[in-house]
């Protein structure tokens, strides 16, 4: 099988201030559904529009964080402030299920997939002045996720994606990554569609490890300038992957028939996977119309390689 998907965040309207409030966040999110919904793709988010930055939206509803100095997003336009744990960390409220209460209420057909960050990048990032142990650290945001990821299946989520980018940076922590992340996991409990999502970078160094990491997919970037398509032999037959096959971080529309291309090397190996093909990482440093764009040829690329390859 083969799918397209959006990835995490999607842009708000140009022009359009998201105030915060309910109303405000409810009117924005159920319009980005629909933008998703529009480019044809068959799993879409609720556009993280509360999200500020990619982790900043934890601190306000999470005891023990505070925020610190503004940073830039690896080599993206986004900005947000550094998580400074400061204490025990303890969830306050939910991170997400406004957003997926709302997505369920627009989308139609699709499945709906909620992301969150992976507890070895939040810990990386952070700015630890508690725990002094990056493994405890670890562990404390895991133990947040987990009571989030419960909540989550309990409403009815049964797609779930966790960010680990920083698994591409530090290989030395595979470890931790297939630790924390399979606890998050398991409180999905039978959920379709588990994603350990990677991206600004290869997994080579650990694709030895790949068939260890948790889920039901590995997301994987699948760019021209990537190797990890070259790797997937290391992962069983029935692991699905997804493809971040557009590059958020330009403008620059990529075509859907040199994707498909890029991907025709390969096909043995995807040709017997489920596989969801996507941006490589959330849509926000893109306008509107270059997101949708994006998911566009997503859509297209699926369409063709449905149509002209076999799938299991």
């Amino acid at each position: 099988m083969i799918r397209s998907a959006s990835h995490s965040s999607f842009p708000a309207a140009e022009g359009e201030v998201v105030d915060g409030s309910p109303g405000a966040l409810e009117t924005a999110t159920a319009l980005c559904v629909a933008q998703q919904a529009r480019a044809f793709v068959e799993i879409v988010s609720d556009g993280m529009l509360a999200w500020s930055g990619p982790h900043e939206h934890l601190i306000d509803r999470t005891a023990g964080l505070e925020r610190g100095a503004t940073e830039r997003w690896f080599d993206t336009t986004l900005h947000q402030h550094r998580l400074v744990v400061s204490g025990e960390l303890a969830r306050r409220e939910s991170y997400a299920l406004a957003g997926y209460e709302t997505a369920k209420s627009v989308a139609l057909k699709q499945v709906i997939k909620v992301t969150l960050p992976g507890p070895v990048t939040l810990a990386r990032l952070a700015d630890d002045r508690h725990y002094g142990d990056l493994d405890a650290l670890v562990d404390a945001f895991a133990g947040i996720l987990v009571e989030e990821v419960a909540a989550l299946a309990a409403a009815g989520v049964r797609a779930f994606q966790l960010d680990e980018p920083m698994l591409c940076r530090h290989a030395d922590d595979v470890d931790r990554v297939i630790r924390s992340n399979g606890k998050v996991f398991d409180a999905a409990g039978d959920a379709e569609i588990k994603v350990l999502s990677t991206y600004y970078g290869d997994l080579a160094a650990v694709a030895g490890r790949w068939a260890e990491l948790p889920g039901t997919h590995l997301g994987l970037e699948a760019l021209e300038s990537s190797s990890n398509l070259g790797y997937l032999d290391h992962l069983p037959d029935d692991r699905g992957v997804y493809l971040g096959c557009f590059d958020v971080r330009t403008t620059d529309q990529e075509d859907a028939d040199d994707v498909a291309a890029l991907l025709v090397p390969y096909r043995e190996a995807l040709e017997k996977r489920d596989v969801i093909v996507g941006p490589n990482a959330g849509l926000a440093p893109l306008t509107q119309d270059d997101a949708f764009d994006k998911l566009l040829h997503a859509r297209y690329v699926v369409e063709k390689l449905g149509r002209e390859w076999s799938w299991a």
